[in-house]
């Protein structure tokens, strides 16, 4: 009996330590290697990011040129306990809340319009355990570019 009880203690432990892990990339090595992927620093973007959950970054200031070569994009760093949920909470459907399938490289197209009423789509991608890039295109259109071939390329790096 006692040792039963000793291998559901140490099954439990086991358990709690695995489901409490630290998330796979940190802040640290996200900005470091990015900005030696790309030479560009990321910024953090206290308005979107959401304390105890993930910590935004982004290029800081958005102006014509960084929107030509990066176009719009925000870096999520998830931060929480409980990383599976906070992933999928940013690549769901922001008017659903659901999940959709993801299309050809595992990326997560959004519908969106923007205050003037030009419609756009929105890109997301999972990187590594706990990153997550949003991304909308110069042109608006459900297609990916070579700003997000930089991105892609460089977050790959950033989150080995």
């Amino acid at each position: 009996m006692k040792r039963v009880a000793f291998v559901i203690a140490a099954l439990i432990a086991v358990t709690a330590t695995a489901s409490s892990a630290a998330p796979g990339t940190t802040a640290t090595q996200l900005t470091t290697r990015f900005r030696q992927a790309t030479g560009v620093k990321l910024v953090p973007n206290k308005q979107l990011s959401y304390a105890g959950h993930y910590k935004a970054y982004d290029l800081g200031v958005q102006t014509a040129a960084k929107t030509a070569r990066w176009g719009t994009f925000t870096v999520y760093l998830v931060t929480s306990a409980d990383v599976e949920a906070d992933v999928t909470d940013l690549l769901s459907d922001t008017h659903t809340g659901v999940l959709g399938t993801p299309s050809a490289g595992n990326i997560y197209w959004e519908q969106g319009t923007t205050i003037h009423g030009q419609g756009y789509w929105q890109a997301k991608r999972r990187y590594g355990q706990n990153v997550v890039l949003t991304w909308i295109g110069a042109s608006y259109a459900k297609k990916t570019d070579a700003s997000w071939k930089r991105l892609h390329t460089a977050l790959t790096k950033a989150t080995k």
